[in-house]
């Protein structure tokens, strides 16, 4: 891998560049953030990336100062059809809000007149797609009962093609320079041990990749329900873990399948990173590995970092330290619920930070949500990244600015924010990226993270 620059990039949206202006906004960023890159967040939609302020969650100090209450979200480029002919979902899915308006075709000329690079930002946003786009339905997942769900299947050959013929459009017809794939998903297994009731995808492009991978689809079947059973039961005479570790002793086809979630997730990034570098090697490809990774051990199972250099440019691992403390405080409530229900939250809290490398740095579990975590957590998941990448994989841990967090939780400062930045540079973070929003941003607080880069460059 070449020598890269420092890296301070920015997650924003179409909207932010209606309600302020293109050439003012870049100025802005540049003076308050010291950002160098955008990430431009086409396709989005999900409020996470697209969109103001979400609603009922105080205003940031720019912008226009009322909430988006219809916004729906979608592809803010423009969709060439000759490009999407290998997919019946077609070229579907362009934003309304902004009529025929180009994000790319507006932002990326004055961003390369002010040496910023522009990445196309693109989250999978799985859940929302069958919601408004005709023919979703058809590439949803079905449970193991049978019912079409609300999320979209990724093994399906159409739902592939059709983020492929996405990327290909971009790549060909933008001179963007990377792209940042975000897909938010966990696996089965880690969402029932956890509490949640996802059981995977039994379609039969699932079922016939699984039989291949080795898996007996049926006996995983039996084992999800049975699963299922044990979460709704409150106290099972051996209790919740020995019972869950019993299960899957009878079910261990659990266990694999598991496995061909994760790498039918691997072999999507794969394809991805093929496709683009195949129409423009010189485009850096890199994946948002999302905050479960940071609570969830079995999540964080199936993210290995040794596997994923072999397919990528850059990882952006989500460090989000101030809302890290209520959606820690979650997953505690949540296991405590499932697999670990035979503790209380605190022994449970103790636990995971020692299995996650967090021991005796995060607060404990009645202070977690007003508190939320300190840079050292940043420090920590950087380190990790960079161990697992080595050499070849450049590492930028996202960082939170005012990611909504709820009534009495934990709220980001110019000083957390900024300990946050110098705890990922000075770990050996080849960048930063600034997230979620530009949107639910205060500016103070994004020129704490400026102020910590400029001071990291002057130091070093």
């Amino acid at each position: 891998m070449s020598e890269q620059p420092l890296t301070v990039a920015i997650q924003i949206g179409a909207v932010s560049f209606h309600d302020e202006g293109i050439e003012p906004l870049l100025d802005l960023l540049q003076e308050k953030g010291a950002v160098n890159a955008l990430f431009l967040a086409t396709p989005t939609w999900t409020r996470g990336t697209g969109g103001r302020q979400v609603p009922g969650h105080p205003l940031p100090d720019h912008g226009v100062q009322e909430y988006d209450l219809d916004w729906v979200g979608g592809n803010y480029a423009q969709m060439r059809p000759e490009y999407y002919r290998g997919t019946f979902l077609g070229p579907v899915g362009r934003a309304q809000e902004h009529g025929d308006w180009d994000l790319f075709e507006a932002v990326l000329p004055a961003a390369q007149e002010r040496g910023m690079r522009s990445f196309a930002w693109m989250e999978e946003s799985y859940y929302a797609h069958v919601r408004h786009l005709p023919n979703f339905v058809k590439v949803s997942e079905i449970d193991v009962d049978g019912k079409r769900t609300h999320t979209s299947c990724m093994n399906h050959p159409d739902y592939r093609n059709w983020w492929l013929s996405i990327l290909e459009d971009y790549v060909r017809s933008y001179r963007l320079d990377g792209i940042a794939f975000c897909s938010e998903r966990t696996g089965p297994l880690a969402s029932l041990l956890s509490g949640s009731g996802y059981t995977g995808c039994f379609c039969n492009f699932c079922r016939r990749l699984a039989r291949e991978r080795g898996v007996r689809v049926e006996r995983v079947q039996a084992g999800v329900r049975a699963l299922r059973d044990w979460m709704r039961e409150d106290s099972p005479s051996d209790g919740k873990f020995v019972t869950a570790w019993r299960l899957l002793l009878e079910y261990p086809d659990l266990l694999g399948w598991e496995r061909h979630w994760a790498e039918s997730q691997r072999s999507l990034y794969r394809e991805i990173y093929g496709a683009v570098k195949s129409i423009r090697g010189d485009l850096l490809v890199g994946w948002h590995i999302h905050h479960g990774n940071s609570f969830n051990p079995f999540y964080r199972a199936t993210q290995d970092y040794a596997d994923l250099r072999n397919y990528s440019d850059f990882i952006k691992v989500v460090s989000y330290h101030n809302c890290a403390g209520p959606r820690f405080a979650r997953y505690v409530r949540g296991i405590g619920r499932a697999f670990l229900g035979d503790h209380p939250e605190q022994a449970n809290t103790e636990w995971l930070y020692r299995v996650l490398g967090y021991d005796g740095t995060q607060p404990p579990y009645e202070e977690l949500s007003a508190r939320g975590f300190n840079a050292e957590y940043v420090r920590r998941e950087t380190l990790r990244a960079l161990r697992g990448v080595g050499a070849s994989v450049m590492i930028w841990p996202g960082i939170d600015i005012d990611i909504p967090t709820g009534e009495n939780e934990a709220r980001c400062t110019p000083e957390s924010v900024g300990a946050a930045v110098r705890a990922a540079l000075e770990a050996g973070a080849q960048g930063v990226v600034l997230s979620r929003k530009y949107s639910e941003m205060r500016l103070d607080n994004l020129e704490g993270a400026g102020r910590a880069v400029r001071e990291f460059l002057a130091n070093r």
